[in-house]
């Protein structure tokens, strides 16, 4: 299962697109850069190897950032946004642990805002899965960690197979996908996934004991189809999973990696709204 579906992901993102009914091959721009899994291998080895990172360590964090952490390591939420806030009422230097509480809270469209202009490593890692966050959402997800396999990906990697896909529609109107609809649809899925790894990335490298980025960085290496790096990274994240509030979602994710069946089930069978219709324009899977 997994072999078809790393074969039609990474189709997706370094190859040309075979566009639902129809069968000639078109030229498309190579947007995932090829040195990907080169850099994915160094880093898992660099995370390795390092010690771990926190953020409260960051000379400039505010005085709650500690609080802010703690409170999230106890899968607090509400409390960590609590102290977020309240640092950030202090000082506008706290926004990036504002933005840390927003995600947390999977509300990333308000942690971007907080995020302009700011180049630290640990802000770039915040605007890679808030970004990303985003986008899963307009997509049908709900959670601040989604599932490893989503709708989205599912119908993206059917269309782009050329065999259609089971199109879940939000709102009660019956619409047609047209080819230009399903082409951008491609094209923003692998743009989207391409910039938030390469910006993981990019954290990970400048912060390699960084347990979120390295997480981060697993999961879309996934959804880039580079499977075998993925799960380079996944077994490194294993040992460093303990005490944290993802670790659940982590569990599920290796579990889903290792056998997609039932990720790949959720995903053809839930909708992204209580009133949404499936698609008859398009063949079902």
């Amino acid at each position: 299962m997994w072999l078809a579906l790393a074969l039609a992901l990474f189709a997706v993102s370094f190859a040309g697109i075979v566009w639902a009914r129809r069968r000639g091959r078109r030229e498309v721009k190579v947007l995932v850069p090829v040195d990907l899994a080169a850099r994915i291998e160094a880093a898992t080895r660099a995370f390795a190897a390092a010690p771990p990172w926190a953020p409260a360590s960051i000379a400039d964090a505010p005085e709650t950032a500690a609080a802010v952490e703690t409170s999230l390591i106890a899968g607090d939420d509400e409390r960590a946004l609590e102290f977020a806030e309240a640092a950030f009422a202090a000082s506008p230097k706290a926004r990036r642990w504002l933005a840390w509480a927003l995600v947390a809270k999977s509300q990333p469209a308000a942690a971007l805002a907080q995020l302009d202009g700011d180049d630290h490593p640990f802000s770039l890692y915040l605007r890679a899965r808030a970004e990303h966050l985003a986008f899963e959402h307009t997509t049908g997800a709900r959670e601040s960690v989604p599932p490893l396999v989503t709708t989205a990906d599912l119908a993206v990697l059917t269309l782009a197979s050329g065999r259609g896909a089971a199109t879940w529609l939000q709102g009660a109107t019956e619409v047609q996908l047209s080819s230009a609809q399903a082409r951008a649809a491609i094209g923003e899925h692998r743009e989207v996934t391409a910039r938030c790894l390469e910006r993981g990335l990019d954290a990970l490298e400048r912060l390699p004991g960084y347990a979120d980025a390295a997480y981060l960085v697993a999961r879309l290496s996934v959804k880039a189809g580079l499977l075998a790096q993925a799960r380079g990274m996944f077994d490194a994240l294993a040992s460093r999973m303990d005490g944290r509030p993802d670790r659940e979602a982590f569990e599920r994710d290796r579990r889903d990696l290792a056998d997609p069946a039932a990720a790949v089930a959720a995903a053809k069978a839930r909708p992204v709204a209580p009133t949404a219709k499936r698609s008859r324009s398009l063949k079902v899977l």
